[in-house]
């Protein structure tokens, strides 16, 4: 087949099917890995601090890896951590291989950008090895506070108690019963997967209660809220309160956002990663599903319950906002309504006065055409006494009714113009 005809994507997504896998080739083994919670702004330093230990090896994938036959160690970056993961093979000793000490063993971890975050040691004992005394056990893990399950169908039994041991890890020991092929890599994988998501899904969990907190105040403010605006408060006032309130309910919400979808997210992939283990019961023993079940969903409920409550005061917020305009703009109607009668009735009292000054004008026009006309008529009737005033008072009439119908055509005239 031509590659010129390949997807540009062809490659890549084959790949990264196996992108993320651990580089475990064969047991006994024994590992640690600790995870940073890395802001974005300390990524570029910690490209730099990762070269230290790969050169020429780029940290722009987001993985490094560096192996011998002895073992070797992988940085990974994820979102809003790095993990780093040390590995060596051979026999794990008396001690199940956490004998050594954990500071001394990662000291050159100590100038890596970030916070550290969890730290993990696992031990994965030979194929078909005796299973470890329980005084051995005990000494690395609280057998009578424990978890211990078979997973992989019982390919494996798994020991852990979840608590900081020195240097500051918890500690998982794999008893290999029967792992074949590449079922070590993917055990201790997501053995890994599951103590890191379970972690980061709790980060949820403390902002979660002080949210709750802060709800039950702003609950009771709404009511306030809802409560003046019903008995007829000042608008203004009920408005400035509402406003106040609403804002910070957004930058609650703002805050909260990312932190809310990446707890569901962990959250959902520590339940993936702890089907993946097909667990079985071990009499006298908690599974891991079990034992994290009891301690992450009650967390993970109360996340849920403070987002639940978040959004319900959001939209109550926006209700009581609906209700505050609404009778805002009652108020402006009758506002507006009292103004229309009152420009109603001054346009009628401009009509009257109107119609007053027409009369008016009417008389005053006629008094001076009446006026012109006696000086016209004076002269041409001067032989015969009083006759001009008789003529006069008989045109007064006339005079009138004419300048009357002057005014009414140029009246209605520049009324036609305007409608037009």
């Amino acid at each position: 087949m031509d590659s010129r005809r390949d997807h540009p994507l062809r490659v890549a997504l084959s790949e990264l099917m196996h992108l993320r896998a651990l580089p475990l080739e064969q047991a006994p083994v024994r590992l640690r890995q600790w995870v940073f919670l890395v802001d974005a702004d300390e990524r570029a330093s910690e490209a730099a601090f990762v070269a230290l230990f790969a050169p020429g090896q780029s940290a722009a994938g987001g993985r490094i890896l560096v192996t011998s036959p002895a073992g070797g160690w992988l940085w990974e970056r994820h979102q809003e951590f790095s993990t780093w993961t040390r590995f060596t093979y051979g026999p794990l000793g008396p001690e199940l291989g956490f004998e050594t000490n954990v500071g001394e063993d990662c000291f050159w971890l100590d100038g890596a950008p970030g916070q550290v975050f969890r730290g993990v040691e696992i031990s994965v004992s030979a194929p078909g090895a005796e299973p470890p005394a329980e005084a051995t056990l005990n000494r690395h893990i609280d057998l009578a506070h424990c978890v211990s399950c078979e997973v992989f169908d019982g390919a494996a039994r798994i020991w852990t108690d979840f608590r900081l041991r020195e240097g500051g890890t918890g500690r998982i020991h794999v008893h290999n019963i029967a792992l074949a092929n590449d079922e070590v890599s993917r055990l201790v994988q997501t053995l890994l997967e599951i103590g890191n998501y379970r972690k980061l899904a709790l980060i949820g969990f403390p902002p979660a209660r002080e949210l709750l907190a802060w709800l039950d105040g702003a609950e009771a403010r709404l009511s306030a809220i809802a409560s003046g605006l019903a008995n007829g408060e000042d608008s203004q006032a009920v408005l400035d309160s509402l406003l106040a309130l609403s804002a910070e309910v957004e930058l609650r919400a703002a805050d909260s956002r990312f932190r809310r979808g990446a707890t569901e997210s962990y959250h959902r992939l520590t339940l993936d990663r702890l089907e993946a283990l097909r667990e079985r019961h071990v009499p006298g023993y908690s599974t891991m599903s079990e034992f994290i079940a009891r301690r992450l969903q009650p967390a993970m409920r109360t996340r849920e319950a403070a987002d639940r409550r978040l959004d319900d005061l959001s939209v109550r917020v926006a209700r009581c906002g609906d209700l505050l305009q609404a009778r805002l703009g009652i108020v402006l109607d009758r506002q507006n309504q009292e103004t229309l009668r009152g420009m109603g009735a001054s346009l009628e009292l401009q009509a009257k006065l109107q119609g007053l000054v027409e009369g008016l004008s009417i008389f005053a026009v006629g008094y001076y055409v009446l006026g012109l006309l006696g000086y016209l008529l004076k002269p041409w009737l001067h032989g015969w006494p009083g006759a001009s005033e008789q003529v006069l008072s008989a045109l007064v009439p006339l005079v009138l009714l004419a300048v009357a119908a002057s005014l009414h055509r140029r009246k209605k005239r520049l009324i036609d113009r305007g409608g037009g």
